[in-house]
């Protein structure tokens, strides 16, 4: 007995398998082009879609394109220059930097230089040495009265008692006095960079320095090798 075979019949089993399928979420152009060709064959020919619905359809599904395009190249553009700026970023690793509050290594009796940044003029500037394991200051200088602007200076690595100073980690603090006002001095020590990555969300170079610590390139106020 032969089977009768009708072309054109969808079984459940069909319907299942095309429920199942994988929608296609982009509407490309040749999508487009397809909805307003089945627009145009099913349109009411008694009530046809005047050409300036047609041509507003099309500069709206062109706008998007364009927008879409723009914003693709955008990311591209955006991945490009963080590549470029970690690359950057990564001839900074083994160099010398500055910055704000840093830990500094000291191989015992080692000359350490910095910076004090003053915002305002001060009768006197007083520096301290502090032992980054103990807490402890282990020297002071009086640097004077100073201008406003960066103060630098050069710990000769000892002691109160004149003698090297252990090696070990350290850093700086500053105080400046004037009249009767006293306030805390942010000093730059001197550091080394060992790594670099970047951060998608501030959108910049990160350094991270010896001690551990990581902060923005932007940070960095000066270089040495």
């Amino acid at each position: 007995m032969s089977e009768l075979s009708i072309s054109g019949i969808r079984t459940s089993a069909d319907l299942r398998a095309a429920a199942a399928a994988p929608v296609e979420e982009d509407l490309d152009r040749s999508a487009f082009l397809k909805l307003f060709t089945a627009q145009l064959q099913n349109q009411n020919p008694l009530d046809p879609m005047k050409n300036e619905a047609f041509v507003a359809q099309l500069a709206q599904f062109s706008s998007l394109e364009a927008t879409t395009k723009m914003s693709d190249s955008l990311d591209q553009f955006v991945s490009s220059q963080s590549g470029e700026k970690i690359m950057r970023g990564a001839s900074l690793i083994g160099k010398s930097v500055f910055v704000n509050g840093a830990t500094i290594t000291q191989g015992g009796g080692q000359v350490k230089s910095g910076f004090a940044n003053l915002t305002d003029t001060a009768d006197e500037l007083t520096l301290s040495v502090i032992d980054a394991k103990t807490g402890q200051v282990v020297n002071s200088m009086d640097l004077g009265p100073q201008l406003a602007g960066e103060v630098s200076f050069a710990w000769n690595g000892g002691n109160f008692a004149g003698e090297a100073a252990p090696a070990g980690e350290y850093f700086f603090s500053a105080q400046a006095r004037k009249g009767d006002d006293t306030r805390v001095v942010p000093v730059l020590g001197e550091t080394k960079v060992k790594g670099v990555s970047w951060n998608d969300d501030l959108g910049q170079v990160l350094v991270e320095i010896s001690d551990g610590q990581t902060m923005a390139l932007s940070e960095v106020t000066r270089i040495s090798e």
